[in-house]
């Protein structure tokens, strides 16, 4: 099971090496995928941070003499860079952005998760996941979903709040972003077979159902709640809705820790 998991995060990890090659191809030669000046674009800058994390992993595993500090390297650089312009983006965006440019910045939302995602990769490198009740790995994992969540109700609902920068409309996260950073994390969570996830959920169908029911909860709850309340974005940026996502990844993460404490008891 574990080595099927493995193959197919492997093939995940090509998948967005080859589609992040093409990406910046396509930036490179003056023709941007999927471009639009009215709406998030993929930016060369998430893409690059995408190809150095799938690019270490699979360098890890196929090149027994590839350095272990070359790793932590361009992870930091990774990680830094992103917040870096986080920092950029908050403190004095119309600074750094230029809606004439051809250059996209990476969205806030983007650099959060790949932030995240960085911190992971870098603990992996120094240790195997852990069995504690502090379930850092899981954790880490799944609030890089986050940022994709809330854009994906921006998407849905055309909440320009939640889909760009209203100064660069372009600075967001894209449909095409959305699925690079959903394949990430799906070949993040099969290529680690000790992440405190896979062993509740090999407790059974009810502990399955469980789960499934929490995480789609996060996703499905603000949904409805927009269904039933309608939306007005122009009176509004945001609303309840954000607070029940919120409320939503709180009670995923709080079961996940409370069942690993109930484990920890046990032993």
């Amino acid at each position: 099971m574990e080595k099927r998991f493995g193959t197919w995060a492997e093939i995940l990890d090509i998948t967005i090496l080859i589609g992040t090659l093409i990406v910046l191809g396509a930036w490179v030669f003056g023709v941007p995928l999927f471009y639009r000046t009215d709406g998030p674009v993929l930016s060369i800058f998430t893409a690059i941070s995408l190809l150095v994390i799938v690019g270490l992993r699979l360098s890890t595993r196929h090149f027994h003499l590839w350095p272990f500090t070359a790793n932590l390297a361009f992870l930091m650089i990774v990680g830094g860079g992103n917040i870096s312009s986080i920092l950029m983006l908050l403190s004095a965006p119309a600074v750094h952005i230029n809606p004439k440019s051809t250059l996209v910045m990476t969205s806030v939302f983007t650099s959060i998760g790949l932030v995240f995602f960085s911190i992971y990769e870098i603990l992996l490198y120094l240790r195997k996941t852990p069995k504690s009740i502090w379930i850092l790995d899981d954790i880490l994992i799944h609030l890089a979903l986050v940022p994709g969540g809330i854009s994906l109700i921006g998407h849905i609902f055309q909440n320009p709040t939640y889909l760009s920068m209203a100064m660069d409309p372009r600075v967001g996260i894209s449909p095409l972003e959305m699925v690079f950073m959903a394949t990430l994390a799906l070949s993040t969570i099969l290529s680690n077979p000790n992440l405190f996830l896979w062993k509740f959920l090999k407790g059974g169908l009810a502990n399955q159902l469980t789960f499934a029911a929490l995480f789609i909860n996060q996703y499905i709850a603000p949904v409805i709640y927009l269904l039933i309340a309608g939306t007005n974005w122009e009176t509004k940026g945001f609303g309840p809705e954000l607070f029940i996502f919120f409320g939503g990844v709180i009670a995923t993460l709080g079961f996940l820790l409370f069942q690993a404490k109930m484990e920890e008891n046990t032993i």
